[in-house]
């Protein structure tokens, strides 16, 4: 067979034609194919979804974690700590507050219908409600207008807060609470506080993050103080309250033009606005079910730092994807060497058809070895 080779150099040079061909089938195949599903399978081993493949490069490339307050840092279940009226009853205060927010799909405003199921408060049906994103819930009741929500909320509806309200508001808020302002016929009559844990495993989590490059940040309606020191808790030094949903997309924007994409976790509908807008959105298994379906990555914890493990498998898998590419060229490099000194000979030596052969077979090991050592 081999004098057959040496004696004709078209055949000779069809055989390398024949090897590059099939090396550089196999190198694609299993680059752009089998190393992906094996990375798609890691990460279900360790209760990680993603909806494509082609969310790697993203994922592996994250290098800012944008999230909200409720289900992310703190435990999402906001109870109700006290009531500060304003000239009524606390009972009423929370009739109407219950009554603007009935059927609204907010943690705040169950705890609010929770409240007032265990009071047995007798609600008032609203002739005509609205939901304000970030902002709060104004409806029509009694033929009075109501609103719940943040104090730029009430004020940019010329509501007038009293700056002694507004104190006690924000000293409520500076200890980590929440704080929801109620109207009634255009006048603040006070505010409701409410307290929401925070995740025993989140500043582990930060720290973790941050040790593996990855920088954390919160986006959220909620006032500063509120979230300027659970943020302090949490060791979150980047936080940013009091948005709106365009604010936090046009925030998010900005952050998109720096040199790491943005990844974002989403857990209620309030800050489904950044998964929407950030380059990779990541779901929780305390993330509503309604936007689960809608982000890339569902992560089955309620620990954002598991985000770390499916971002650790992207960059192996990709290290293992740079290896591969690496083997195949130096492959190309070697085949072409061989290919210039045949041609140049004008009588091949006897082991000349080995070598393309002995190449083919060496670097066909090497892609093997690579990929099938793959082992996270």
């Amino acid at each position: 067979m081999f004098d057959m080779l040496l004696e004709n150099r078209l055949i000779f040079y069809g055989m390398i034609v024949g090897i590059f061909i099939l090396i550089n089938f196999v190198a694609y195949i299993l680059l752009k194919f089998i190393l992906p599903w094996q990375a798609m399978r890691t990460l279900r081993r360790f209760n990680i979804h993603a909806r494509s493949r082609k969310l790697l490069p993203l994922l592996h490339l994250t290098g800012q974690l944008v999230m909200g307050l409720s289900g992310a840092v703190t435990k999402g279940v906001p109870v109700i700590y006290d009531i500060i009226p304003a000239g009524i009853a606390p009972s009423k205060l929370m009739t109407f507050a219950a009554s603007a927010e009935a059927g609204v799909k907010h943690p705040l405003a169950e705890a609010v219908a929770e409240w007032a199921d265990e009071k047995r408060l007798e609600l008032s049906e609203a002739s005509a409600s609205n939901i304000v994103p970030g902002k709060g819930v104004e409806a029509l009741i009694n033929h009075q207008e109501v609103r719940v929500g943040t104090a730029a909320f009430l004020q940019d509806h010329d509501v007038k807060i009293p700056a002694e309200i507004l104190t006690k508001a924000d000293q409520m808020a500076g200890k980590g609470n929440v704080v929801s302002f109620v109207s009634i016929g255009g006048f603040c009559r006070g505010f409701i506080v409410f307290s929401d844990a925070l995740r025993p495993t989140v500043p582990g989590a930060v720290q973790t993050l941050r040790e593996y490059g990855i920088s954390t940040s919160i986006m959220t309606s909620a006032a500063g103080s509120t979230a300027r020191n659970i943020a302090r808790q949490a060791g979150i030094s980047n936080v940013q309250a009091e948005l709106d949903t365009m604010e936090k997309a046009k925030k998010i924007t900005i952050m998109k033009n720096t040199d790491s994409l943005i990844g974002a976790v989403a857990t209620t509908r309030n800050t489904h606005v950044l998964a929407q807008s950030a380059d990779i959105s990541f779901a929780l298994s305390v993330t509503d079910e309604s936007i689960k379906e809608q982000c890339d990555i569902y992560v089955d914890s309620v620990d954002f730092g598991n985000i770390m493990s499916a971002v650790d498998i992207a960059k192996y898998t990709y290290s293992k994807r740079k290896t591969g590419i690496i083997v195949t060229v130096l492959f190309n490099l070697v085949l072409g060497a061989i290919t210039s000194y045949i041609v140049a000979e004008p009588a091949l030596p006897f082991f000349a058809p080995v070598l393309p052969i002995l190449a083919g077979v060496l670097f066909l090991i090497g892609i093997l070895a690579n990929q099938f050592t793959y082992n996270y």
